[in-house]
């Protein structure tokens, strides 16, 4: 009859729309705002369906294996009146694909909050000083940190700041009057303990590793852990094996609107957020104990944020308060010891880094299709002017670190103007002050790929004084599985979008006193992918 007819095609084709979009969603692209309302409408029209099949009085109780509407079922689970059984797993399957997403979205926020996380990492890490981050929110006294070097011969011991809410119960300890290229081991009266080694004063060989954008439970898995980070394992095996000087994360450490937000962006949420990548399992302590360097984007605050956009200013001061005390806090000091600033810069070895923050002096961002160029700013005067003293002043190599790409490849995605591709004027200035001092190294993340891309000089100049982009990410979250957003306008020397954990690692090797090379290994779900060699030859 018509009505059946039509009630089980209903059925059969949101059936099959639900579970392949909730796959793609968990799995594959977990885009809440895009998928989540489709999946709940889905859902719906298929157990309205379910609910009007047991209304309706069955014809015969024979099923007729030769006819469609008998086999079909069987093997989607949808709704029949011949096959009651197939329709009852039908919704069964549907309910659980439902429950999958719903479990995906909420139970690290409900079942998870990690109030009680206690942890130390080390933060940077100098040749005479080293930054320990410590949180402890259940502290019996006065808690103290030991430490002392590999010979075990001079401890020495240090108070620790008072530990209290208003710093979600963290704290940075520096520690200072080290040896230069030197172990030392740590322990807490709180049972934390950890080891971290100081920079040599001569070093002429040393690696970094970048990367940026990661989000735990993903992908999902019902049997994994919420809080779990798969591309932090594959780090943590990296790490143990080839240890760098530091690992530079570009941004995105935490995700406050995907795969949805699930609670108001208030300072506790932010905080939560924190706490709960901290008190992720995927944590080693090789992890804990490389020196890391913090950079933030915009997904600590909300996404493609700009200081003009809409509650920009307050939610910047709700999402800059656990960004300090989990991460500022214990990234490089500024020279002039601003701590309201973010943006710093450092020397290790022949190799000079500014930390740029491409967040909080940006200018409101030019709409698709209008064009990068005109007088916005992405950095700011006063921070621009300070990278271009440090261009000019600054021996050896030139390492500019920024958290959304410079290359304008990423063109054919709708927020292709978030990066520096909607800042071209400013980045000219850049460009032409690094081209003028012979070159220089760009590193940077957020789009879920990798491109390693060159700026050539203008004539006038060498072709030595190329400049080149290292863009990699994510470390743990999805990359774009169907649409391709890259489009060389730069030079592209390559470019893969593929893989949910990459992290690049920069070997700055500069024994050789004309030629200074960096050699860069991509590792892509836990293996090293592929391997460039950038050569500067020495004016």
């Amino acid at each position: 009859m018509p009505f059946e007819d039509a009630l089980w095609a209903t059925s059969a084709v949101s059936s099959v729309y639900l579970r392949a979009t909730a796959f793609l969603f968990v799995r594959m692209l977990p885009l809440g705002h895009r998928f989540m309302p489709k999946i709940a409408c889905a859902f719906v029209v298929s157990l309205t369906s379910w609910v009007l099949s047991r209304q309706r009085r069955p014809r015969s109780t024979t099923a007729d294996p030769n006819t469609l509407r008998s086999t079909v079922p069987i093997l989607l689970g949808t709704y029949s009146q011949r096959t009651p059984l197939a329709s009852l797993t039908g919704l069964l399957l549907n309910t659980l694909a439902l429950l999958a997403c719903l479990d995906f979205v909420y139970r690290a926020h409900v079942l998870h909050p990690s109030h009680s996380l206690a942890f130390s990492r080390t933060g940077y890490v100098g040749p005479t000083s080293a930054q320990i981050v410590l949180r402890e929110p259940a502290p019996h006294g006065q808690l103290q940190l030991s430490y002392v070097d590999s010979t075990r011969s001079n401890q020495k011991t240090v108070n620790v700041p008072t530990l209290t809410e208003a710093s979600d119960y963290t704290a940075t300890i520096e520690l200072t009057g080290l040896a230069p290229g030197t172990r030392y081991f740590y322990h807490t009266t709180s049972a934390h303990n950890g080891s971290f080694v100081t920079s040599p004063t001569f070093l002429k060989k040393f690696s970094v590793i970048s990367t940026s954008c990661q989000k735990p439970f993903y992908p999902y898995s019902p049997f994994l852990h919420p809080l779990a980070i798969p591309g932090l394992s594959h780090l943590a095996r990296h790490v143990e094996a080839e240890p760098p000087e530091f690992v530079l994360f570009l941004g995105d450490f935490i995700y406050s609107d995907l795969p949805i937000q699930v609670d108001t962006l208030t300072t506790r949420f932010y905080r939560q957020l924190y706490r709960q990548v901290y008190a992720s399992p995927s944590w080693t302590p090789a992890l804990r104990d490389v020196p890391w360097i913090h950079v933030f984007d915009d997904h600590e605050l909300i996404n493609d944020y700009y200081p003009e956009m809409a509650d920009g200013k307050d939610m910047y001061a709700r999402a800059m308060d656990p960004f300090e005390h989990y991460q500022r806090a214990a990234n490089p000091r500024r020279a002039d010891n601003d701590t309201s600033k973010t943006y710093t810069h450092f020397r290790r070895g022949d190799a000079s880094f500014f930390i740029l923050d491409t967040r909080t002096y940006r200018s409101t961002p030019p709409a698709k299709g209008e064009g990068g160029t005109g007088k916005r700013t992405m950095l700011g005067s006063e921070q621009l002017n300070e990278l271009l003293r440090w261009i000019e002043t600054e021996e050896g190599w030139k390492v500019v670190v920024s958290s959304v790409p410079m290359a304008r490849n990423w063109s054919e995605g709708g927020d292709e103007m978030d990066s520096w591709a909607g800042y071209l004027d400013e980045r000219e200035v850049i460009f032409r002050a690094l081209w003028h001092v012979g070159g220089g190294i760009i590193i940077s993340g957020d789009r879920h790929e990798h491109a390693t891309v060159k700026f050539p000089p203008p004539p006038a100049y060498p072709a030595s004084r190329t400049i080149i982009e290292f863009s990699t990410s994510p470390l743990s979250f999805f990359y774009q599985p169907f649409l391709r957003e890259y489009v060389s306008h730069d030079e592209t020397v390559f470019s893969l979008p593929q893989g949910s954990s990459k992290f690049g690692q920069l070997t700055f090797d500069s024994s050789d006193e004309r030629r200074w090379a960096v050699a860069f290994d991509l590792v892509v779900d836990g293996r090293k992918t592929w391997k460039y060699e950038h050569v500067w030859q020495r004016e």
